[in-house]
């Protein structure tokens, strides 16, 4: 019988020892789990766009050079201008869209804007902008000139100061960017048909069609300079490609 007492006397001894183990290690994991030093900080969440922008597929960047500073080359003092696209190429649904750029401050340099294809020897359009311009935003109607896009083609359009209007023009202060047209489908023919402007920006931004959207809001803002959601919504568009929310 002895063999029989040795092995309860160990299982006892065993249990006794373990089981106030196992609690202790319980109890400290629970302690651990609720330490909230050892907890990490939540997330944070995603930042909510009014008018999300998502570019086309595949990306096309370009030079940097939608936006230049006075004083660069032959411009000391002359003011910024910044054209408001993004720094790849851009796409617009229209045959004749607008284009928008800023300039700030006031300046009385003379301007020069120019619409341009790789295989066209001339300029599509060239305009010699009015002198003595405020700060602020300003744009072209492409309809206003006869002058269309088509489809599929990419286009470099510029704002050039003409800094040393006796010398070479090597010294001015040239910006500039690139637009493609692209056919309008179903879903961009929703967004055109809308009454209410944010729906109308936000279904061009979600499709890429960066050109539209400005051009939405912008003429909106025109129509409202006082609503704040509008207001809201071009900062938060422009934003998105970091362009000054002017």
């Amino acid at each position: 019988m002895k063999p029989v007492y040795h092995f309860i006397f160990l299982t006892v001894l065993v249990t006794s020892v373990l089981v106030p183990l196992q609690s202790n290690a319980s109890s400290e994991k629970k302690a651990v789990e609720k330490d909230p030093r050892q907890q990490s900080t939540p997330a944070e969440k995603p930042q909510t766009r009014l008018v999300p922008y998502i570019p086309p597929k595949p990306l096309r960047p370009t030079p940097k050079i939608r936006t230049s500073q006075g004083g660069t080359r032959g411009c000391g003092g002359l003011p910024a201008v910044t054209l408001l696209a993004p720094e790849h190429v851009a796409l617009t649904a229209q045959e004749q869209p607008q284009l928008y750029w800023h300039i700030s401050p006031a300046t009385d340099a003379p301007m020069v804007f120019t619409l341009s294809s790789d295989d066209a020897a001339e300029p599509l359009l060239e305009l010699r902008l009015p002198e003595s311009t405020d700060p602020g935003v300003y744009f072209i109607s492409i309809a206003d000139h006869d002058v269309y896009l088509q489809t599929g083609k990419i286009y470099e359009w510029s704002v050039r100061m003409l800094c040393e209007q006796e010398k070479s023009s090597s010294g001015d202060l040239v910006v500039k960017s690139y637009i493609k047209r692209v056919p309008a489908d179903e879903r961009l023919l929703v967004a055109k048909q809308s009454d209410d402007p944010m729906t109308r920006a936000r279904g061009y931004a979600h499709n890429g069609i960066w050109y539209d959207a400005v051009a939405v809001l912008y003429q909106a803002l025109t129509d409202s300079v006082d609503n704040q959601q509008l207001k809201s919504a071009w900062r938060d568009l422009l934003g998105q490609v970091d362009l000054p929310t002017h």
